[in-house]
């Protein structure tokens, strides 16, 4: 069964991250996995990727993203999605922040994203 764009997007944020299942990450992020900032872009090794989860997983006691809105595009291989992600990080501070990110899914896979950074706070 080949997975939607929208699926490996859903999946990476409610599965990945929120049940933190990192062997699923690893059958999700791309051979690289292509990560746009503004000014900055960064190629990451599909290991590396993977870490990048598991170094960012350990950071926290809690983390949750909830999608907010999920917009798949008529090309089959672009997902926008608006988060709120509340976290508590290992040293008890509280704290919730928001952004929106694009992915782009070739052949079940994220091999890019575009994050324009985030802002601590909840959608108003």
């Amino acid at each position: 069964m080949t997975r939607t764009a929208r699926d490996v997007v859903e999946q990476y944020n409610l599965v990945v991250w929120n049940q933190r299942d990192v062997a699923l990450a690893g059958e999700l992020l791309g051979e690289t996995v292509i990560r746009h900032e503004v000014g900055e872009v960064v190629t990451l090794t599909h290991d590396q990727a993977v870490t990048r989860v598991i170094d960012h997983l350990a950071m926290f006691e809690t983390i949750r993203f909830d999608l907010h809105l999920v917009v798949a595009g008529d090309d089959g291989e672009h997902v926008a999605v608006v988060y709120q992600s509340p976290m508590r990080l290992e040293d008890g501070m509280e704290t919730t922040i928001g952004s929106m990110e694009i992915f782009r899914v070739v052949d079940g896979r994220i091999t890019e994203v575009w994050n324009c950074g985030y802002k601590q706070g909840v959608w108003a």
